[in-house]
């Protein structure tokens, strides 16, 4: 099976709240030599949504200089000011990205037509690949399939969707709808434990925060998928079942992704971009037993 296993990286802030720049490179480095098949910068769990333009520009930048073609680079250039993401997506592929990611407006719900018009223009306006990126807990919508699809339809450079649903019912949607008739479109999940479900249901993968953490788990698990190792693919989707208890540490899951990212000696620090809370001692005891658990501590 074709299976792929993309990070969304965490973004390295020093404790006054700049980028860290020599701390994301070892990030990088580290996700690249444990055979991650993709990097995701300024997504959600990358924090864009608490950066200046500016911060999110000089990271995407050094990126890709950074990753340089090692594997797949996608940046997310998402804003709420549409005139924002278009020079910014110009920029970042002229400069070398693989793709730009781009969530719909949110703060209001946007009906389906609208949001054809809205990503109608954006695709037009973009040379390159551009996925689109579904996140219904933070946008409040969902991007229906056949809007999807009546996009594919026009343009031939909308490569794919990260589609964050806890759920698989939508994603199965989407596979048959688009899929079926454009086969390179690419569909991937948005939580690591639909990784497995996405991929038999004939989507392409995931985009899972948990391998900032453990990315040697989980590009075994994809590797599982690939060779149609059917006790690999059990054995990896029982052991992330029960590293997803991470995310149920804290309702805020970006500070305790970076904690045990922290605890693992991925990165030196765990600050977050203010106003998003730090992990506090209760939340890192429970961290550490479920690492622990692991036999990864």
């Amino acid at each position: 099976m074709n299976a792929k296993y993309i990070t969304p990286s965490i973004t390295i802030f020093d404790r006054n709240g700049n980028l860290d720049l020599d701390s994301q490179g070892a990030h990088f480095d580290n996700l690249i030599k444990n055979g991650i098949d993709g990097i995701l910068v300024n997504g959600s769990i990358g924090e864009f949504f608490a950066m200046t333009l500016e911060q999110r520009q000089q990271l995407a930048e050094f990126a890709i200089r950074k990753i340089d073609h090692r594997t797949q680079c996608i940046i997310g250039t998402s804003d709420m000011i549409f005139d924002n993401i278009v020079p910014f997506s110009r920029k970042a592929l002229s400069l070398g990205a693989d793709a730009v990611m781009i969530i719909g407006p949110y703060y209001f719900p946007i009906k389906d037509a609208e949001l054809f018009t809205y990503f109608d223009r954006l695709l037009s306006e973009i040379d390159g690949p551009v996925y689109l990126y579904n996140f219904p807990d933070r946008t409040g919508y969902t991007i229906a399939p056949e809007t999807v699809l009546a996009l594919r339809r026009k343009h031939s450079n909308l490569a794919g969707i990260k589609d964050t649903i806890s759920g698989m019912d939508h994603t199965r949607e989407l596979i048959k709808t688009v899929k079926s008739e454009f086969p390179d479109f690419e569909v991937y999940s948005g939580f690591d434990d639909n990784a497995a479900h996405n991929v038999l249901s004939g989507g392409n993968g995931i985009i899972g925060g948990l391998s900032n953490i453990v990315p040697e788990i989980c590009t075994a698990w994809i590797s599982a998928m690939r060779e149609n190792d059917l006790e690999g693919i059990a054995r990896g989707q029982q052991t992330i079942n029960r590293l997803f208890d991470i995310y149920s540490v804290g309702s805020v899951f970006i500070p305790i992704i970076k904690e045990a990212a922290k605890m693992r000696g991925i990165i030196a620090d765990s600050c977050c971009a203010f106003p998003m809370p730090q992990g506090d001692e209760e939340q890192q005891e429970k961290i550490r037993k479920i690492l622990a658990r692991e036999g990864i501590l």
